[in-house]
């Protein structure tokens, strides 16, 4: 990866702007400096305000090596046993969503009237679900002692597609359902697609464990290659779905 591919990376994950900052102050003050533009005094003081924003970086690196040796990270990449517990209402309160699942029956029976809503008023929402035709291993790709059969789970899709439908009917709104053949690894909430506030809830499926599938990974665009890796998957994803 080339300088400018970075600083692009960088830029559109709002990441490491501090430090773009002082290296384009600590040359401007060297240009100053060089060419004896500006008086000794305010150069000084300038050189100044960059070596403090040095100490502030610092300081903020520090801590943040200190959550991880502790487990955690403040506002970053967070892993969690269950669904955050704000998802349901960021969800309602989003005008662009995308949703990645195999059936999605129970995201759609928690906030059928929420969506109903933001449609109407021209809102965007994407959905992806598996193909109900698809085989076995990717019907079943999220399994746990009690998950019903691949007949059933192939039920709960063709319902799913059904309330979709006539959810596009009664709003005419900006919904998408896409389906894939292809064995989903996890589900996944998109809110606030595009936005700086935009999160990224990422299930990822596990083998014949009970409960929630887990990890959940809730990720911001503070989390830099983690929320792009799974943001440019979901979006591969969809490019190569097919329309319903």
């Amino acid at each position: 990866m080339t300088a400018l591919d970075r600083l692009r990376r960088d830029l559109r994950a709002r990441r490491n702007l501090d430090v773009y900052v002082t290296i384009l102050a600590a040359l401007g003050t060297s240009v100053l400096a060089l060419f004896d533009v500006a008086p000794t005094g305010k150069v000084t003081g300038a050189i100044l305000a960059v070596l403090a924003v040095l100490a502030f970086s610092t300081l903020a690196t520090r801590s943040a090596v200190e959550d991880v040796a502790r487990g955690s990270t403040s506002g970053g990449t967070r892993l969690l046993e269950d669904f955050p517990a704000d998802l349901t209402e960021r969800r309602e309160r989003s005008s662009d969503i995308y949703l990645v699942g195999v059936s999605l029956s129970r995201t759609l029976e928690t906030s059928y009237r929420e969506f109903e809503r933001q449609l109407s008023s021209g809102g965007r929402i994407r959905v992806l679900l598996t193909d109900p035709d698809a085989d076995d291993a990717a019907i079943t790709t999220q399994t746990r002692p009690t998950r019903p059969s691949p007949e059933e789970i192939r039920g709960e899709i063709r319902q799913t597609l059904r309330l979709l439908s006539r959810l596009t009917a009664e709003t005419r709104g900006r919904l998408e359902v896409r389906t894939t053949r292809a064995a989903l690894k996890f589900g996944l909430n998109y809110i606030d697609v595009g936005k700086n506030s935009a999160l990224l809830c990422v299930q990822l499926y596990s083998f014949d464990q009970s409960g929630e599938s887990r990890p959940i990974i809730a990720l911001t665009l503070a989390d830099g290659v983690w929320f792009e890796t799974y943001r440019e998957q979901a979006e591969r994803l969809w490019d190569v779905s097919t329309a319903t």
